[in-house]
């Protein structure tokens, strides 16, 4: 046996019986019922019974060993083997001694079990630690394939039995707005400075319920928060003294905006750069293939000429030719077809009314031969109504009767046209590009039902020698502090380039690296000469604001403190959110959320959140 078992073994406590190591001293098995197994519906039935001899009245305390008659309860036990486990318990019910409660008879108490409950303490706290980190319905699942079954409903009412504890002494906290649901309602969550867990969620963001939750907590000396007017005034007014904290990441995210602006005001969002000069304007766009002649992708593909079959190996017949009715030609044979029609019934309508005696008379009149007016007499309705249709003519030959049935079989297997129009000419095309667009189009619209547009096989791009960096991807190369992640991309290969043709980019370098470094710094005095410097420049407004803020914004520079963890704690708040599916109102929303920061940044447990509801 390994040391370790030995060691194991050798600290454990010597029990008498597995029975009480499995149901404690309070239960024993029931000798006259055995241990029943149900097998196709995965459940356990064990018969407990009690031992106790004497039980105390809940309502009045006074002990009784008095036998009234039996009580019996049937809780779910921890499963076994993955089945559900259910313990039939015989429990003894007491008479009360004491003449002046109002309860003659009790029931005895399980330890184990909690009074009114289908599902012992120790079900009851595995079901809770899993809900705490999946949804009600995951929770529901995960725990009947563990052998305990539970409704999600009965899981997330579990929520409500979580024990809050505020904390009145805290002295430093962090604050943020959060949203229930976005553009719509807002929270204003605030978490513990210290071990970064959820202090409390209150509703609305505009530090009405911030003020009275401030009230309730007079000790606070720090607050780290982000530059929402609504927190600030409502520390200044409720805790003067408190020292407030700008959050740093917020306050480049506002200046970044700004660069944002002035970069769109002086600058094309796209900068073309053609041997070595930044052009002044975007160069024209050349068609090319939307599928490259040369992309592997074509050599992955293999088809051949044979013509299609269906599943039973039978030829399928298809459509290859051209049938536009939007065509001159094709109105005008149609328009002549309804006139022949018309004229075919016209003259059958007259012969069968007036019967002249001379044929010969007749066809002169209608300007036809005797031998076509005969025809048109003698031939069947069915004869004369197919004489709107217009026939088919036979296909000529062309440079295409080659790469027909590739063209039908690769649009039948879901091929986009553009894919097939390059597949063709990889495969050797050498007739006219227009033929072979024209009979992928209309092969597509005559058997497929596919309206293909004029080039659709075409797109329009810059030319292959010119460079086009994004203007917002200069922007995120200048402010990027370890510019070596970007080494071998265009902003960073064209960037002194692009600085030496657009003057603004050396203006917001310097703006952006000498405030970064001075909120990034320890010396707030040097923010006062950066505020003189560009009070009227582009930025003013943002410096107006900093202005307003001067103080936080000069703690953060100042303090070793940051909201860090507020966003860290916003990304657990949303990610629960969305965890229950907005089943849950506000309440439960929090305590979901609480729980989890608790058990993560404390060393509570999950047992210890229930330990009130539990031993009531």
């Amino acid at each position: 046996m390994p040391a370790r078992d030995l060691d194991s073994i050798s600290q454990s406590e010597q029990m008498d019986s597995i029975e009480e190591l499995l149901f404690g001293t309070e239960l024993v098995p029931d000798e006259s019922r055995s241990i029943s197994v149900d097998h196709e519906g995965k459940q356990v039935h064990i018969y407990l019974k009690s031992t106790s001899e004497s039980a105390a009245c809940p309502w009045c305390g006074t002990v009784s060993d008095r036998f009234h008659c039996s009580n019996f309860r049937h809780p779910q036990w921890m499963p076994v083997n993955g089945m559900t486990t259910y313990a039939h318990i015989e429990l003894k019910r007491f008479r009360c001694l004491n003449p002046e409660c109002r309860k003659i008879t009790f029931a005895e108490e399980l330890e184990s079990v909690k009074a009114n409950q289908q599902r012992s303490d120790l079900v009851n706290l595995v079901v809770f630690a899993v809900s705490v980190f999946c949804s009600d319905v995951a929770t529901s699942m995960i725990c009947r394939e563990m052998g305990i079954d539970i409704s999600h409903d009965s899981a997330n009412r579990l929520l409500d039995h979580i024990v809050i504890e505020d904390a009145p002494d805290v002295e430093f906290i962090g604050v943020d707005d959060v949203s229930h649901r976005k553009g719509q309602t807002y929270q204003t969550v605030i978490y513990d400075g210290n071990d970064h867990h959820l202090l409390a969620l209150l509703d609305g963001r505009d530090g009405k319920t911030f003020k009275e939750w401030l009230r309730d907590h007079p000790r606070i000396k720090i607050v780290a928060r982000d530059r929402a007017s609504a927190y600030a005034s409502a520390i200044s007014e409720i805790l003067p003294n408190a020292i407030q904290v700008a959050d740093r990441f917020h306050i480049l995210q506002n200046l970044l905006e700004y660069l944002k602006d002035i970069f769109k005001a002086n600058m094309p969002k796209q900068i073309f750069i053609r041997d070595g000069k930044v052009l002044d304007e975007a160069p024209d766009k050349v068609l090319v293939p939307c599928v490259p002649l040369d992309s592997p992708e074509l050599d992955a593909v293999s088809y051949d000429n044979s013509p299609p079959v269906d599943e039973y190996n039978r030829e399928i017949s298809y459509c290859n030719k051209t049938r536009n009715e939007n065509k001159k030609e094709y109105k005008e044979r149609k328009e002549r077809k309804k006139e022949k029609h018309q004229k075919i019934l016209d003259m059958r309508e007259q012969w069968e009314r007036s019967q002249p005696c001379s044929k010969k008379s007749f066809a002169a009149a209608h300007g036809v031969s005797v031998s076509t007016l005969s025809k048109y007499i003698s031939m069947s309705d069915e004869q004369v109504s197919k004489i709107l249709e217009i026939r088919e003519c036979k296909k000529r030959k062309t440079d295409m009767d080659e790469y027909m049935n590739i063209v039908f079989k690769m649009l039948a297997d879901g091929y986009k046209p553009e894919f097939i129009y390059s597949y063709i000419l990889h495969k050797g095309y050498e007739g006219s590009p227009g033929s072979l667009t024209t009979h992928i189009k209309s092969i597509a619209l005559n058997n497929f039902g596919i309206k293909l547009r004029r080039n659709f096989h075409l797109k329009d791009q810059y030319p292959e020698d010119v460079v086009i960096v994004n203007r917002n991807d200069l922007l995120k190369y200048m402010v990027t502090r370890d510019k070596g992640k970007y080494k071998d991309t265009d902003p960073a290969k064209y960037y002194e380039m692009i600085k030496q043709k657009y003057a603004v980019v050396e203006t917001c370098s310097e703006i952006w690296g000498s405030f970064y470094d001075i909120l990034m710094g320890d010396d707030p005095g040097k923010l006062d000469s950066f505020l003189e410097k560009h009070e009227v420049s582009e930025i003013s407004s943002f410096i107006n604001g900093i202005k307003k803020d001067i103080t936080p914004v000069k703690n953060a520079i100042s303090f070793p403190v940051s909201s860090g963890f507020v966003e860290g704690g916003n990304c657990r708040y949303k990610a629960t959110k969305r965890l229950m599916f907005g089943r849950s109102g506000l309440d439960h929303l929090f305590r979901k959320a609480y729980a989890i920061s608790i058990i993560m940044h404390t060393d509570k447990t999950s047992s210890s959140l229930l330990e009130n509801w539990l031993s009531s």
